[in-house]
């Protein structure tokens, strides 16, 4: 599994494994090994190439020490520079005693040899940090301070770090003044919690995770842990003997004269994901535009208000229609009204199998959370909530930023508290159950940065719930998915040009091909 650990978690996870028989010598050899391995991937050939390691004092300069030895074996070029005295961790003073002097990699103090150490930093190739690793908090000491700024400020040659970028907290992603901004980071056996966190992770360049040998076993505590193909077993069978009513039942409800895509793109990504009926609630005026466009979908028309959305009968017409869906997706384009609040909370009170909520959705469940204590939803969690930041500050009444600087634990504690699973939108998407599991995704792009992907996302999530998957499995395939397909596209069209309508039709490819 990929975890995702804050720098405690990671020592503890370290020393496991050293007890486990995998020593903190053999882990600093692998850390240089993986690091090595992916550098060749970005350059192609350290031969001949430049290089200039910031090595500190700890473990991490200990790993810099590693990755410089395999550099010089390759016919790379590499200086060690110990940026404030030479190793004093026992495992990094023994690779400096292995490979340092003796006719083995140049070294150098900058306290002693600063105008040096400058030239060859705008000189060399490629520049690595491995000065401060998980290690760092507070503030960085003036003179380094002064290199960073400097590096930051007058190299524009490859800069990677190594673990996390020398400067930055690696639990709660603080970034100091004069951080070392990377354009690569190469993270050593779990990502690291800051480097995720807002602003942090844009600071980071790259983020790249790295396998150093450590087992699953040996990470007992976490934050949370990366989604990926393993997801794909929850996506529901076809069977070759079946009907549409084994794939599900769909009530979509969604749309106003005002925001007829919305509507669309939810019940058609939900019919291209499988539902075997899905029916679309919506205004006369949207059921009539769309049902040419999507001829597979069922109509319930709904009185619309003088503003064109639904109004004060929505709830009475379908009230006695719920009982034969498998799960409800609300809020698409739906509007704020108090009209569709009172038909929001009547189906979170009445409807005791998922409900999906998103957009106006959640910002109408802003308006009395509590509703969703006034109905036990069946057995177990049966409502997925797919806020955006905003939507969330507005569910939540946390500011924006205080969101984005620790999405997991914002999503966590709220879907501890209100028994939901939190789909909490944007770049990493956090995923967060009522049992207090976070998993975050990497799939996706800024191709999805355009007005209606969330509605596909909902139709994708609400799909899979109505046939039948588990709603935590159901928003993990969601958003694995919603995200892989941006990719997919994104190999043959510019992320500008994608479009949410091309994702609900390209889905069914991707499914088509996946592992």
């Amino acid at each position: 599994m990929k975890y995702i650990v804050t720098a405690q978690q990671m020592k503890k996870a370290e020393e496991n494994a050293d007890r486990k028989g995998l020593s903190f010598s053999a882990m600093m050899d692998n850390a240089g090994a993986a690091c090595f391995k992916q550098l060749i991937k970005i350059i192609e050939d350290v031969k001949d190439k430049t290089f200039v390691v910031l090595c500190g004092r700890g473990n991490n300069g200990g790993d810099g020490i590693v990755l410089a030895h395999k550099i010089k074996e390759k016919g790379g070029m590499p200086l060690c520079i110990f940026v404030s005295d030479l190793p004093s961790s026992a495992v990094a003073r023994e690779y400096y005693s292995k490979y340092c002097g003796n006719g083995g990699l140049n070294t150098a103090l900058y306290t002693h040899h600063e105008d040096v150490v400058k030239k060859a930093l705008t000189n060399c190739d490629v520049i690595i940090d491995s000065v401060f690793g998980i290690g760092f908090v507070g503030e960085t000491e003036p003179k380094l301070a002064s290199l960073f700024r400097f590096i930051n400020n007058n190299c524009d040659n490859l800069k990677v770090s190594i673990d996390v970028p020398s400067g930055i907290n690696a639990t709660t992603g603080e970034i100091t003044e004069s951080a070392f901004r990377p354009d690569v980071t190469f993270m050593l056996g779990a990502a690291k919690k800051g480097l995720l966190s807002h602003p942090c992770f844009d600071f980071c360049g790259d983020l790249v995770l790295l396998d150093v040998g450590i087992s699953d076993e040996s990470y007992e505590d976490y934050e949370a842990v990366f989604i990926g193909e393993e997801v794909l077993k929850h996506i529901p069978p076809r069977k070759k003997n079946s009907h549409k009513g084994d794939y599900g039942k769909l009530l979509n409800i969604a749309g106003s004269e005002c925001y007829i895509g919305a509507a669309l793109l939810s019940t058609k990504a939900a019919l291209k994901c499988g539902t075997g009926l899905v029916t679309l609630a919506s205004v006369k005026n949207v059921c009539r535009s769309i049902a040419p466009a999507v001829p597979e979908a069922i109509y319930i028309p709904l009185y619309a208000d003088a503003d064109g959305f639904a109004d004060s009968e929505s709830a009475e017409t379908l009230k006695n229609k719920l009982g034969g869906f498998s799960a409800v997706a609300l809020g698409c384009g739906l509007g704020i009204t108090a009209h569709t609040r009172t038909l929001t909370e009547f189906v979170l009170r009445n409807f005791n199998r998922p409900v999906i909520l998103d957009a106006d959705g959640i910002n109408l469940l802003s308006l009395n959370i509590n509703v969703l204590k006034e109905n036990d939803r069946g057995s177990g969690c049966n409502t997925v909530i797919t806020p955006h930041p905003m939507e969330f500050s507005r569910l939540t009444g946390m500011s924006f930023s205080e969101i984005q600087g620790d999405r997991i634990r914002q999503a966590r504690e709220f879907s501890v508290k209100w028994n939901t699973i939190t789909v909490l939108k944007g770049v990493n998407t956090v995923i967060a159950a009522p049992d207090g599991r976070v998993f975050v995704n990497i799939t996706g792009n800024a191709g999805l940065a355009k007005g209606g992907s969330g509605d596909v996302l909902t139709g994708i999530i609400a799909s899979f719930a109505a046939q039948g998957a588990e709603p935590l499995e159901a928003a993990l395939l969601g958003v694995y998915l919603h995200g892989l397909t941006a990719d997919c596209l994104a190999e043959s069209v510019a992320l500008s040009g994608i479009m949410p309508s091309d994702i609900a039709d390209y889905l069914p490819i991707v499914m088509k091909n996946l592992p």
